[in-house]
């Protein structure tokens, strides 16, 4: 499933609130004892503090396509780009994209690749939630300007995920692994802010596709691919040490 990390993620509405009774489902629910633990610490991370999300520090986006065709060049934008950038054009409404408030820092891989194909990439999620069951998410290779778009993501209640019919049910990924392991994190929210959004998060189903692989293609090639759970214990030696680097040693606490 994360966020340009500098848009304060910390006063974004969470994903998945309790839910009233009636419902049956309280959306919140209760960490186990091995998510309690700092997510910093799950990853390897010695002197971690508090349970914090890691510094809302920038994201470059690079690879192939920051290098490529599809790089971002201030000199070579259009001039009505530039005119709306400056506010002397417009305005324009841009109500449904500014609802995408929540940041997510996370991995993703293709469920039919195998695990010497289907290294994770590492994706930003900015996310905006409709309501207590759903949610949606835009995915980008950084937090930068020069980011580039590289899928997207529905997330949904267990009660929605229980009406699906079996055939679609197949799409869908359970996310309490991601959560529980660190491998998906919300940078910049404090410990009790943290810990309460991915008590939610890990009650929650999502349906992704990634379009660009950026860090291999200069520009989206090929089929979208459907994205799925990465198990924590087969991450690699250099992915790993990718998720301990978005931590500080001193996650901010309340």
């Amino acid at each position: 499933m994360s966020r340009g990390a500098g848009e304060r993620p910390a006063t974004a509405r969470p994903l998945a609130r309790k839910r009233s009774r009636g419902h049956g489902h309280d959306m919140r629910g209760a960490l186990p004892a091995r998510a309690r633990l700092p997510l910093c610490a799950l990853l390897g991370l010695a002197g971690c503090h508090g349970r914090g999300g890691p510094a809302g520090s920038a994201v470059k986006g690079g690879g192939a396509a920051g290098d490529g065709p599809a790089r971002r060049d201030e000199a070579a934008r259009s001039a009505t780009i530039r005119a709306l950038e400056g506010g002397t054009l417009g305005p324009q409404d841009r109500t449904a994209i500014e609802q995408q408030l929540l940041v997510l820092d996370g991995y993703t891989r293709a469920k039919r690749e195998t695990t010497e194909e289907g290294l994770p990439d590492r994706a930003l999620f900015f996310c905006g939630q409709h309501n207590a069951e759903f949610s949606q998410c835009v995915l980008f290779d950084g937090t930068d300007a020069g980011a580039h778009l590289t899928g997207v993501e529905y997330v949904i209640s267990p009660r929605l995920y229980a009406t699906l019919p079996a055939i679609e049910r197949q799409y869908w990924h359970a996310h309490a692994g991601e959560v529980d392991s660190g491998v998906l994190v919300a940078p910049g929210l404090t410990g009790a802010a943290h810990a309460e959004l991915m008590g939610e998060l890990r009650e929650t189903y999502g349906k992704g596709w990634r379009t660009w692989n950026t860090a291999v293609d200069p520009l989206p090639f090929g089929e979208p691919r459907l994205m799925w759970s990465i198990a924590p214990g087969k991450l690699g030696p250099a992915t790993r040490s990718e998720m301990r680097s978005r931590w500080t040693t001193t996650p901010r606490e309340e």
